[in-house]
């Protein structure tokens, strides 16, 4: 059973109590859990501030949310996947201006 304490104005400084019954609901709305979805920019630094900007204008993911530029080491990259994980990407070709 959970107990709520207030004060009362009252000329009585005691604090009084109020038990609700417990099939009531929590007061605090919880979060449903969340499930992580990295998304990976790899092409020149016009063409993947070109995508940033694009999915800003689909109201997709904020210009700010992104991080700086990481470069590329020559060994290349290595992902790290949580267990379950899987890869997946699509590749486009832009036309040259």
């Amino acid at each position: 059973m959970l107990q709520i304490q207030y004060f009362s104005a009252a000329s009585n400084p005691e604090a009084a109590s109020v038990s609700l019954p417990a099939f009531l609901p929590p007061l605090l709305p919880q979060r449903p859990s969340r499930r992580r979805l990295r998304l990976y920019l790899v092409g020149s630094p016009a063409d993947t501030q070109h995508e940033i900007d694009r999915l800003h204008l689909l109201h997709y993911a904020e210009r700010f949310e992104w991080s700086r530029v990481v470069q590329i080491p020559d060994g290349g990259i290595v992902l790290r996947p949580d267990a379950g994980d899987v890869l997946r990407y699509l590749q486009r070709d832009r036309p040259l201006n």
